[in-house]
């Protein structure tokens, strides 16, 4: 039962079904055609509605789509399903029929796989036509009408007498129903642990078939096709569901009407008048009754949709209330919204409509703030401390243990609390053998000090944003044949990169890392660098590629920190050091803040980002179990953990080779990745309080992963200060970089290999070079 349909179930499917064998029911087959059927009968003076009762042995039933429909526990949904008769495709009087077809869309480009995508670009889909019929009590329970109220009204608009009879439960209204567009075998959606891509479209002629540009409806259309394709080449099932309620469920003539009253309206076309116009000539914003939508999903047995592509509140708030689970909504990225359709999408968003971007620069602005990073995080680590989480509980009381395993890990590293160095990208260039590398450029440069500092920032940049999960598969061998995997290895391929001149332009100037050379690099290049091959395979190369492409963007975007001659990562040096401040006692000082804002700013084109409206939001992701209703983005959580990656290294670069010290370390947090992560998973801190979540495969902005990081957060500050306790040190003396380092990192890496022997993270996640 969902959540909608409160009460037993008194007249259901069967019931349904029955009384239409039976012939108990109000209006006509055909559907938005029922008309026309009916002049056609008059004028070829047959039958047709028993034409139409017939089954021809040429006719074929779509195996993948009744074997689905032909299990129990699909069917077991089916008292739901109130909107149309969901054992149509065996009815009497067929209301749903499915067959093959290939989809040739030459906007999109795929990948062919030759089951999916075909060489010439066309692409596979099963299609299911659905025609209306309504369960008329069940229907007014779900929309909170009175019955006799609902049948008064459909009496009044259809001119049907028998509509006022409450004994004929059944009507077949002459509506337009709905078309599912498969992706992949739908028989997988029987597997609740299955990957599902999910687009329900409501009817847009003017922009779905025309191309008009007033709107983004074709654009997330085209973009949902994309998402929903690729979800099944990765095994997975992509729906399109198509339903027919042209200018949401009010017409074509009043959208017109709306259309040249938005554009005529003094002061012309602006967000703010959006819905006002609509309400002006139909009294209502909408008549999509979205309550009725998730009927379809129903249907096929659907209870969880990993990728939801929709930015509308109504139907994720009908999809949620019909007790199907949403693991992450995708919002339509910016570069396909039309720029006649910008007032239409600023006014959903302020509606409340879903985005992954902020709705305007104030907000992204607090967003990239560091303090924001733990207020945020703070909220989501609340929802799990009250036990409101749907995926996590919550056992403090095992923190001590965690903070022993760190303690136990330092003195296993270093001697004592004053030995633990940061926790910076330069712990990966320091050799079995004792070498440090770092040191070693730095004192074989013959060139000045600032120039040798400018190189060893390139270095730090490049190494950093191209250090995310290799995988378990992938490893390194250098030129002195010491082999190295996982992060080590990544930073060891970074600083052969480096030395060998592979991120300059300038063979004469190998060691520097500038924009022309970044852009220069290739899939090709970066795959024989990484040492790629058959048995020595990486996660997110491309992923890596499109980083450093990113940076090169952002160089030549922000000549203020990089420079406009020669855009490199180093030259941040030339715009930080006039920031300086000296203080009486000769230390030289800069606030994190200062060096934040290059970070953030300057290189936000690394970030990830899923971007509308020309906002980029990085790190940024949506939990909607802290969204406060009225506060556009106050569901969105800030982590920000390669950009604080980043932080901690160029910050142990200037201190160690440049001799500033940073105020106000304290903001930077850790940083959420599966190491420190998985080890408060591992210890029972945070237990996955379900199997199937376990066992699934989570995308990084899904909201099992949103949650996890959060916690790892706040959870990480935790420990610090149990640790801190522990040695009896100050946070002064042992700052987070020393805790990471000592470390929370390394314990998540040790307890890991304890629990499975490829030392995976516990929490499985596509890796894709851009964030963990």
């Amino acid at each position: 039962m969902s959540n909608q349909d409160s009460g037993s179930v008194t007249y259901g499917w069967k019931e349904v079904v029955a009384d239409l064998e039976a012939g108990k029911y109000i209006g006509n087959y055909g559907a938005n055609n029922g008309v026309y059927q009916a002049v056609a009968e008059a004028q070829a003076g047959k039958d047709l509605n028993a034409v139409h009762c017939l089954r021809h042995d040429d006719e074929h039933m779509v195996p993948e789509l009744t074997e689905l429909l032909s299990q129990p526990q699909i069917q077991a949904n089916w008292d739901q399903v109130i909107s149309f008769n969901p054992a149509g495709l065996t009815a009497k009087r067929p209301t749903i029929a499915a067959t093959y077809a290939r989809m040739d869309i030459p906007e999109l480009r795929l990948v062919p796989d030759g089951q999916i995508v075909h060489e010439d670009n066309s692409i596979s889909v099963i299609k299911a036509g659905i025609e209306p019929t309504w369960n008329i009590p069940a229907i007014a329970r779900r929309l909170d009408i009175p019955e006799t109220r609902l049948r008064q009204t459909l009496q009044r608009y259809t001119q049907i007498p028998a509509m006022a009879d409450e004994n004929i439960k059944v009507f077949l209204p002459q509506i337009g129903g709905a078309t599912v567009y498969f992706f992949g075998d739908p028989r997988k959606l029987a597997d609740p642990t299955t990957e599902v891509a999910v687009r329900c479209h409501d009817e847009c002629n003017g922009s779905d078939v025309f191309c008009t540009d007033i709107c983004t409806c074709r654009p997330y259309l085209l973009f949902a096709i994309q998402g929903a394709v690729e979800c099944a080449q990765r095994g997975g099932v992509g729906m399109i569901a198509y339903f027919r309620k042209e200018g949401r469920g009010l017409g074509e003539v009043t959208k017109f009407r709306v259309y040249n009253a938005r554009k005529n309206q003094p002061g012309g076309d602006r967000p703010e008048m959006y819905f006002k116009q609509t309400e002006n000539i139909a009294g209502i914003r909408d008549a999509r009754l979205q309550e009725l939508m998730p009927d379809v999903l129903l249907w096929l047995g659907v209870r969880r949709i990993k990728w939801l592509l929709s930015m509308s509140s109504d139907k994720y708030n009908a999809i949620i209330g019909a007790g199907i689970e949403v693991l992450q909504r995708v919002s339509l990225p910016n570069e396909y919204v039309p720029r006649d359709a910008l007032v239409e999408i600023t006014a959903k968003v302020s509606a409340g409509y879903h985005v992954e971007a902020m709705d305007n620069e104030s907000l992204q602005a607090s967003l990239s703030r560091l303090q924001s990073i733990r207020d945020r995080c703070g909220k989501v680590f609340e929802v799990i401390k009250q036990g409101r989480s749907k995926f996590f509980t919550l056992d403090e009381s095992k923190l001590p243990e965690v903070a022993d395993r760190v303690v136990a890990c330092l003195f296993r590293q270093y001697k004592g609390p004053k030995d633990v160095p940061y926790h910076s990208r330069c712990r990966h260039f320091e050799l079995p053998d004792g070498t440090d590398l770092i040191q070693k450029l730095h004192t074989s440069w013959n060139v000045s000090d600032h120039e040798r500092i400018r190189r060893l920032i390139d270095l730090t940049v490049v190494s950093v944003l191209t250090d995310a999960g290799a995988g378990t598969q992938w490893s390194y061998l250098n030129q002195a044949r010491q082999q190295f995997s996982k992060s080590e290895g990544l930073a060891i391929a970074s600083y052969e990169m480096f030395v060998d001149g592979f991120f300059s332009s300038d063979r004469a100037l190998p060691h520097r890392v500038n924009s022309l050379g970044l852009e220069d690099i290739s899939l090709d290049a970066l795959y024989k660098r990484y040492q790629i091959s058959d048995s020595n395979s990486i996660l997110g190369l491309e992923g890596r590629l499109r980083k450093l492409h990113n940076l090169a963007q952002g160089l030549n975007s922000h000549p203020e920190f990089f420079g406009a001659e020669c855009p490199r990562p180093g030259n941040m040096l030339d715009y930080l050091l006039p920031l300086v401040t000296e203080h009486k006692d000769g230390t030289r000082h800069l606030s994190v803040n200062t060096l934040w804002r290059v970070v953030i700013e300057g290189m936000s084109k690394c970030w990830p980002a899923k971007a509308i409206l020309g906002l980029s939001n990085g790190d940024v992701w949506q939990c909607t179990a802290i969204k406060e209703p009225g506060h556009v983005g106050s569901d969105l959580v800030p982590c920000h953990k390669l950009p604080q990656w980043l932080m901690y290294s160029l910050i142990e670069i200037f201190e160690r080779f440049v001799g500033i010290h940073f105020d106000d370390v304290h903001l930077l947090t850790g940083l959420a990745e599966y190491r420190n992560g998985g080890l408060f998973i591992d210890t029972g801190v945070l237990q996955i309080s379900r199997q199937d979540v376990a066992e699934m495969v989570h995308d990084i902005g899904s909201e099992v992963v949103v949650e996890w990081r959060a916690a790892t957060i706040i959870l990480i500050d935790r420990v610090a200060e149990l640790v801190r306790a522990k040695l009896q040190v100050s946070s002064e003396e042992f700052p987070l970089a020393k805790v990471l380092q000592a470390g929370t990192w390394q314990a998540g890496r040790e307890v890991a290999k304890e629990k499975r022997s490829d030392g995976s993270a516990p929490l499985k996640t596509h890796l894709d070079g851009t964030v963990f």
